[in-house]
């Protein structure tokens, strides 16, 4: 009995600072314009990532345009009046991922996307606390192509780098869960 509760100790242990080195490590939202790309793709979920990407492409920062993961009951016009731009440009290079529903999901049809155009470098934009599992799943399935992150703010931490709340820490911890499930996915296949 000792050992058992010296192991889940241990593991518990271990959890926490493992956290805490992945909240040090999060990506600050992007500041500045990255280096053109092939494409432009956004793992949907709230914050301003969609209208992120869509300022990226306007800006020709990417040829094309994927929305990876929306919702089947958002239309495409309900999209279109997120756009700012030459509307012309999002009628022709924004192509919209309605299958995915994790971030394995996003990954896969970001795969399919990519395969298909011929794309050999893309910008991926998701909220900053879910970076680290996005780019692994990403660069597990495209090792050959180069991904450049554009972390957008999720509102979940404070200017101090830590999360505000303890729902913050909640969701963060959630996160970090399942990073870990998904470099362990990595390695063991």
């Amino acid at each position: 009995m000792r050992r058992l509760l010296f192991a889940v100790l241990f593991v518990a242990l271990a959890w926490g600072a493992g956290l805490l080195v992945f909240i040090s490590e999060l990506p600050r939202p992007a500041t500045k314009r990255p280096a053109p790309a092939d494409g432009v793709v956004v793992f949907t979920g709230g914050d301003d990532r969609v209208t992120s990407a869509m300022a990226l492409l306007n800006d020709g920062v990417g040829k094309r345009l994927l929305i990876s993961g929306v919702n089947p009951n958002v239309t495409r016009q309900e999209l279109a009046a997120l756009w700012t731009g030459d509307p012309t440009l999002f009628d022709c290079c924004v192509d919209l991922g309605l299958e995915a529903q994790t971030t394995q999901g996003n990954a896969s049809e970001l795969d399919a996307w990519t395969r298909r155009n011929g794309y050999k470098s893309l910008i991926l934009v998701t909220s900053d606390f879910h970076m680290p599992r996005a780019l692994v799943e990403v660069r597990d399935r495209l090792p050959e192509v180069t991904v450049t992150p554009f972390a957008v703010s999720s509102g979940l931490l404070g200017p101090e780098g830590r999360p505000r709340t303890k729902a913050d820490w909640k969701r963060i911890g959630g996160e970090y869960s399942k990073y870990l499930a998904a470099r362990a996915k990595t390695i063991v296949t």
